[in-house]
């Protein structure tokens, strides 16, 4: 097809909304696929191919429609998963954020705990059971249960606020 501006705009015209519903089957998007076509109009028009008939450029264009579809597909996909990544890495940075403060809450308002409910809650979080926190501190078990409750009570008073925050931060 020679590039005559009359003949290549009335088969433009004809063409291009068949070509635009080939598009849209691949991007999903009428605003994209007409530029996906355009682009291959404008192929056609800028290319030094001399076609010997109208389906050889029908052919054409649904190969160069079809290709650009796909480069389309395939760079909004790279751009997606570029953007998942940078959001995981964001998670990641609040989870680890959230996690150190957290740390740090607990660890400040253990250090205010009495010392026989600091010592046996340090204990206790290191994994010790109650009869042998009970020996090393020459106290009877129900002593550390009694000291653990108490302790543990003043800790949800002192961490109930950071609690809230913490719950709001994670659904963020």
């Amino acid at each position: 097809m020679k590039r005559k501006t009359k003949e290549f705009r009335q088969f433009f015209e004809s063409f291009y909304p068949m070509l635009c519903l080939f598009a849209q089957k691949y991007v999903q998007d009428s605003d994209v696929a007409a530029d996906m076509v355009q682009e291959s109009f404008i192929k056609l028009w800028k290319g030094k191919d001399d076609f010997k008939n109208q389906n050889a450029v029908k052919a054409f264009l649904y190969t160069v429609t079809r290709n650009n579809c796909l480069n389309y597909l395939k760079h909004n996909k790279i751009v997606l998963d570029y953007s998942l990544q940078a959001m995981e890495k964001d998670l990641f940075y609040r989870d680890h954020i959230i996690e150190q403060e957290t740390y740090k809450a607990i660890h400040d308002a253990i250090e205010v705990l009495p010392s026989q409910g600091k010592r046996v809650v340090e204990m206790s979080m290191r994994g010790i059971k109650n009869p042998e926190i009970a020996e090393r501190l020459s106290i009877s078990v129900n002593t550390v249960k009694s000291v653990k409750a108490n302790a543990y009570r003043l800790l949800r008073l002192r961490l109930q606020d950071v609690v809230v925050i913490l719950m709001i931060l994670l659904s963020i």
